[in-house]
C-alpha cells in the first residue's frame, strides 16, 4: 500500500507540473498592450482587466510595438518595455559619463554604428518622425560592447550600464534573464506612439508608467556625437542632448 501510495503521489506532482495553469489567456504576445508574463504567454489589456496578484508578480513587459518600421533588414518584431525604468530626480542617468562638458570619460568612444536620423523637426516630431540609420537597439549594444575596451570603462556609461543590469534588479531569470537593450530613437517614438496604452497596460500589471519626461536612446547625434537623442515623452519633442545630461531610462527587448 505505501508503494502504491509513493507512486499516486509522484503522479499526482507530476500532473500539476505538466498542466500548470498558464498565467496569461493566449500563448504569446501579439499586439501593443499584451502583458507578458514569465512563461511567455500574454493578457491583452482592456478597460477594467484586474490581474491576481500572482500574474503581477509574473508579468515581465508591455508591447508597445509591433510591426517592421524598426527593424534593419525588414523583420517583423514585436518589442516590450519592462516593468521598471529609472525616472525621477534621483533616478535620471548620464548616457556618457564626463568630468565636464568637453572632458571625455577614460574608455569613452565616439560610436558611428549606432546613428539613427529622424526624418521631421523637432516639435512633436516622436509621432511623425520615420528613420534611416540603425534602428535595431539590439545591434547598439553590440556595437558598444566591441567599440570600448573592458578595463577603464566602468562606470562611464551610466544609462547602458543601468539597462544592462536591468534583468538582475528586477529578479528576472531564464528567457527574461538577457536580451534587455535601451532603445534606439525609432523604438523609443513607438513607444511614445503608445504610451497612453502601455501605461494603463503597466498600471494593471503593477509596473512603473512612463513618464512625461526625457528618455535617453542609444542613438547618437551624428552632426556632433558628444550628444545623443532623446524623447520628451509630455509632448513628443525629439531632441539631442550632450552626454553628460541626466534623463531618463527604460529597457526593452524583443519578445518574437
Amino acid at each position: 500500500m505505501k508503494k502504491i501510495f509513493l507512486i499516486m503521489s509522484a503522479a499526482v506532482v507530476l500532473s500539476s507540473v505538466a498542466f500548470a495553469k498558464p498565467y496569461g489567456e493566449k500563448s504569446r504576445p501579439d499586439r501593443v498592450g499584451d502583458i507578458v508574463f514569465v512563461d511567455g504567454t500574454a493578457t491583452a489589456w482592456r478597460e477594467g482587466l484586474t490581474l491576481t496578484d500572482a500574474q503581477k508578480k509574473a508579468a515581465v513587459a508591455v508591447i508597445f510595438y509591433a510591426g517592421t518600421e524598426c527593424s534593419d533588414n525588414g523583420e517583423y518584431r514585436i518589442l516590450g518595455v519592462g516593468l521598471k525604468n529609472a525616472t525621477g530626480d534621483d533616478n535620471t542617468l548620464e548616457w556618457a559619463r564626463f568630468t565636464s562638458d568637453t572632458d571625455k570619460a577614460e574608455g569613452y568612444t565616439i560610436i558611428t554604428a549606432i546613428q539613427c536620423e529622424p526624418s521631421d523637426g523637432f516639435e512633436g516630431g516622436a509621432a511623425t518622425a520615420t528613420f534611416t540609420g540603425n534602428l535595431d537597439g539590439r545591434h547598439n549594444w553590440m556595437a558598444l560592447c566591441a567599440a570600448v575596451d573592458d578595463e577603464g570603462t566602468v562606470g562611464n556609461y551610466p544609462a547602458w550600464e543601468w539597462v544592462n543590469a536591468y534583468a538582475a534588479t528586477a529578479n528576472l531569470t531564464e528567457d527574461y534573464a538577457s536580451g534587455w537593450y535601451l532603445p534606439t530613437v525609432a523604438e523609443l517614438c513607438m513607444l511614445y506612439r503608445t504610451k497612453d496604452t502601455v501605461n494603463s497596460a503597466l498600471e494593471a500589471a503593477g509596473g512603473m508608467k512612463i513618464s512625461d519626461t526625457s528618455y535617453w536612446s542609444s542613438s547618437q547625434f551624428s552632426p556632433n556625437y558628444f550628444h545623443a537623442w532623446n524623447v520628451r515623452f509630455v509632448d513628443g519633442n525629439l531632441d539631442f542632448s550632450n552626454l553628460c545630461f541626466d534623463h531618463s531610462v527604460c529597457a526593452v527587448r524583443a519578445l518574437n
